[in-house]
């Protein structure tokens, strides 16, 4: 008997205490909504990136976020081989989108490639939403405006890591 009971005041005590958690959990969630602390997280743009080569090419990682967040990874012949996370102004995200806008990744072709084994690639995955929606791997020639992006891309985060 006082063992049923035992468990019985157990349970209760278990139910109780899920309970308060419950509340309490609803509570700051409450909380968190009122002060405007459940925003969105900013959502991936663009990952770029530029591989390896038999020479000294740069290879990195960089992924470009909505909200101007830059997060970078240096593999080799870069001038930091770490991982960071920078920051675009709002000048530079607004010329990165308008750069993406004008490229029109759903015109161009998925590669760009070279005769050549030793030349180093440049990688740009494209999203919406959060979500990939194209990638073009470039390597040598294409169109003008593609050039011009891979070359922006690079400088800038070149700039960035500079002013780290």
């Amino acid at each position: 008997m006082k063992y049923k009971q035992s468990i019985n005041l157990i349970l209760l005590g278990l139910v109780l205490l899920l309970a308060s958690g419950c509340a309490r959990g609803s509570a700051n969630q409450s909380i968190n909504q009122s002060q405007g602390t459940d925003a969105a997280p900013p959502q991936k743009l663009l990952l770029f990136q530029k591989t390896p080569c038999y020479g000294t090419c740069p290879a990195y990682n960089a992924t470009f976020y909505s909200d101007g967040t830059v997060l970078y990874e240096g593999f080799r012949y870069v001038p930091v081989t770490d991982t960071l996370t920078m920051q675009l102004s709002q000048k530079q995200l607004d010329q990165v989108k308008e750069m993406l806008r004008k490229l029109d990744y759903t015109s161009l072709n998925d590669t760009y490639l070279s005769p050549f084994t030793d030349l180093p690639s440049s990688y740009l995955t494209f999203y919406e939403n959060d979500r990939e929606v194209g990638r073009i791997k470039h390597q040598q020639d294409g169109p003008e405006t593609l050039q011009q992006t891979i070359t922006y891309l690079h400088e800038l985060v070149m700039e960035l890591l500079e002013a780290k």
